[in-house]
């Protein structure tokens, strides 16, 4: 996989859908973007970056495919002022370059941005375990037990996207725990490149079983006082989100 994100510059071309090592016409769109949530409370906008981020992340829109406004706007039935907003927001959150007049691309993984990413996380998520272990309540032990319960029932079933669903709210439930959620408001937000990893590599589920044992094997340390195993396990588990892409 690349190393680096794209830097040259496409061509112009007289068509509406540009393509630069994909194609953005309507039938991949259709086939890729699910439909708009419909929630009253979010804008346009929100709900047409939620449907795109996902696409991407789920590798329905591989790296390298170029994004039309025009394309788009057509297959959710909206404006382009919202897609062009939405397209915005993914390039800040490094999901797509956009060629200003040219093309938007979605942007191979990052290794080096990765990295930065397992860097952050191992960082904050191993501090946080600390005092976790160190303090946590009979009650709060209960719950984190049903959140790795309903972790099983998804393995069970093999729906590795239901169970990183349940892996995010195991860590969310951790950062609420210790009182650092804004912690995990910026975790939430770089998880969202490793969980691009799993679907670019379609090793889902057998990222999935690897997770599943090292939670068990964290819980079991939280219950036991067992702070430097914790956040030795914590750390390891990380670390392993970002294999095989970023090794050292």
């Amino acid at each position: 996989m690349d190393n680096s994100i794209m830097s040259a510059r496409p061509k112009k071309t007289s068509g509406r859908v540009l393509r630069m090592g994909g194609r953005a016409d309507l039938e991949i769109l259709k086939n890729a973007l699910g439909p708009l949530h419909g929630n009253a409370y979010q804008s346009y906008s929100h709900q047409i970056l939620d449907v795109l981020r996902d696409a991407i992340i789920c590798a329905r829109l591989p790296p390298g495919t170029s994004l039309s406004e025009i394309a788009i706007a057509n297959v959710l039935s909206v404006s382009r002022t919202p897609v062009r907003e939405a397209l915005n927001q993914l390039a800040q959150e490094n999901f797509v370059r956009i060629y200003p007049q040219a093309a938007t691309v979605i942007l191979p993984v990052d290794v080096n941005f990765m990295r930065e990413c397992r860097f952050i996380r191992q960082a904050l998520e191993c501090a946080n375990i600390q005092g976790v272990a160190q303090e946590i309540s009979v009650n709060d032990q209960r719950k984190l037990s049903g959140i790795i319960d309903d972790q099983a029932r998804a393995m069970a079933s093999s729906s590795p996207r239901e169970f990183f669903t349940h892996d995010k709210s195991m860590h969310a439930f951790l950062f609420k725990i210790s009182g650092q959620e804004l912690a995990w408001e910026k975790i939430e937000k770089i998880n969202r490149h490793s969980d691009r990893i799993r679907w670019i590599l379609g090793c889902e589920m057998e990222y999935a079983e690897n997770a599943y044992q090292d939670h068990l094997l964290i819980f079991e340390s939280i219950k036991a006082g067992d702070v430097s195993g914790a956040v030795f396990t914590m750390h390891s588990h990380i670390a392993s989100d970002y294999h095989p892409l970023v090794r050292d």
